[in-house]
């Protein structure tokens, strides 16, 4: 008699005096084709099941489930991930009378080499686990995970493809916005180049007093038809004169001393107008501000 037999009938006659139920992870391995392994035993009247064992004392379960693969299989196992718990009370094509509480996974073929048949492993195949359902008999309780294990992958397929599909559109609503953000700013970029221009014009208009001279016209409505472009493209003018400093959109070049508390901090002053573009910041206005004495 071999000492696997020895053991295992050892094993029995101690189950046999227990009162309570025994504790056995397992796991649905399946392989990088999508194959999951299903193994025979008489144990189970030659219906097919998958591996698994007896948590021993010390173990987590997922150690006992590393162990007890190893040695029924040969297989070394990674990504396990919960699957089922399933109580099996007094399960009919077993050997004998027992009430298992099974914890089973799934977990994927790391390596190792299949081990030679045993009492554990009389026999084993790889097959698709739909191919399963319809061509070999399983013990209820291994088809039922079967199918539980099938209904989850076909589950998480679908979650990862409205993942992968949620991921391209945000891409894709991500590239239109650097995009944009990218013009915006070559365009803010070629404005700031155009706005001393500006600046010399309206330093100009300042200094022509005569409003009917034809030439200060032209100038005047040259200055007027730039606006009105600034305004259609987004860029508006910062008001500053009469307005309280900011200091966010003003720079200060002159403080202009002042005993009224009120018109502390009030711009008295324009020298060069500030704007923004988009709402952000292009040019900063320069002014002289009150300060109280």
């Amino acid at each position: 008699m071999s000492e696997e037999i020895k053991k295992e009938q050892s094993e029995q006659t101690a189950d046999s005096s227990k009162n309570y139920p025994e504790v056995v992870v397992a796991a649905i391995i399946y392989n990088d084709n999508d194959e999951i392994l299903l193994t025979q035993s008489k144990k189970w009247k030659n219906l097919w099941q998958i591996p698994g064992g007896h948590i021993e004392m010390g173990e987590t379960r997922e150690q006992a489930l590393k162990r007890e693969i190893m040695e029924e299989t040969g297989l070394e196992i990674d990504n396990i991930q919960p699957l089922y718990v399933e109580d099996c009370v007094y399960p009919k094509d077993f050997e004998r009378k027992v009430h298992f509480v099974f914890l089973d996974y799934s977990a994927h073929t790391a390596g190792g080499k299949m081990a030679e048949k045993n009492y554990e492993m009389e026999n084993y195949k790889w097959m698709k686990p739909e191919q399963a359902l319809k061509e070999v008999k399983m013990n209820p309780y291994t088809e039922n995970l079967v199918k539980i294990y099938i209904e989850n992958k076909n589950n998480n397929f679908e979650g990862l493809y409205k993942r992968a599909l949620a991921d391209y559109q945000n891409l894709l609503k991500q590239t239109a916005k650097e995009k944009m953000e990218f013009a915006m700013f070559a365009n803010a970029e070629l404005l700031k180049k155009i706005m001393p221009i500006f600046f010399d014009l309206s330093s100009a208009l300042k200094d022509l007093k005569d409003d009917k001279d034809p030439y200060t016209q032209g100038i005047r409505l040259l200055a007027k038809k730039i606006m009105d472009v600034f305004n259609d493209i987004g860029i508006i003018q910062i008001k500053t004169e009469g307005e309280r400093f900011d200091h966010n959109t003003m720079q200060a070049l002159q403080s202009v001393p002042t005993d009224d508390k009120e018109k502390d901090g009030i711009v008295v002053q324009e020298y060069t107008p500030g704007f923004k573009f988009n709402g952000k910041l292009l040019v900063y206005a320069s002014v002289s501000v009150y300060k109280l004495k």
